[in-house]
């Protein structure tokens, strides 16, 4: 018998068995929506990011892309609800401090800074897990891989700008000349994608070794996760030998 054959979402549980707890692959959707809510957040950083509104619409960009990944990734129910009242209002609170507040680098705006942060991480998990579920490689499942790789580059720039708001007035940069937020998110992808400009270059070890993590992971995710996925379009996931297949056997 072949090595791989076709599988469905149920099948695929067989490969990670815990995650059977908290996903219902027959209820996943495209994930497609996801991917085009953070290339907006994304491309409309720099104009939206520098301003206290702008950065709150930023934020509920993501925030919304984060109950989207929720909704589409077969959660279970009961898990669903939990979570995307925790997102809603964590979404709620990083995204209006910005717009109450007078915008100093004090505790209130580190502390939205910090829930952004941690908003950012739940999309790329969401997305990872529906990809290690996927019973055939497909364009949902490029679009998945692709979502998950810009949230992180998004996830590094919100990462830098929290750092450089906790050692301040400690320069993050040692360009310290009108440091604004988006300069953070473009740092960021420059970084990851080893373009390496050279215009702006971390001051401080703790960010040296922040970028130098980003553009390993960056790389590493785009030769394994992203490569091999394009490469592996319309092909079914590979299975153990010891994994039964759709007819139990």
């Amino acid at each position: 018998m072949s090595t791989v054959a076709p599988e469905d979402g149920a099948s695929a549980l067989h490969r990670f068995p815990r995650l059977g707890r908290y996903i219902q692959p027959s209820e996943q959707k495209s994930i497609a929506p996801v991917l085009w809510l953070t290339v907006l957040a994304m491309t409309l950083s720099p104009l939206l990011a520098d301003g206290n509104r702008g950065r709150g619409v930023e934020v509920g960009m993501i925030g919304a892309s984060a109950v989207v990944a929720l909704h589409r990734t077969g959660v279970h129910r009961a898990v669903r609800h939990a979570a995307i009242a925790v997102v809603i209002l964590t979404t709620l609170v990083a995204a209006s401090i910005p717009v109450l507040h007078d915008g100093t680098s004090g505790a209130l705006e580190v502390t939205a800074v910090g829930l952004f942060v941690v908003l950012l991480l739940i999309t790329p998990v969401l997305v990872m897990v529906r990809l290690m579920l996927r019973p055939r490689v497909t364009v949902d499942t490029l679009a998945g891989a692709l979502t998950a790789y810009l949230q992180i580059g998004i996830f590094f720039g919100a990462l830098y700008l929290f750092i450089a708001m906790v050692i301040h007035p400690t320069p993050f940069f040692a360009q310290t000349a009108s440091i604004v937020y988006s300069d953070y998110e473009y740092f960021s992808f420059i970084t990851m994608t080893t373009v390496g400009y050279g215009d702006l270059t971390p001051a401080t070890r703790v960010g040296q070794t922040l970028a130098s993590v980003e553009a390993v992971a960056g790389q590493v995710f785009l030769v394994t996760v992203v490569a091999l996925t394009v490469s592996n379009l319309g092909r079914p996931i590979r299975r153990r030998a010891d994994e039964p297949t759709d007819d139990g056997s």
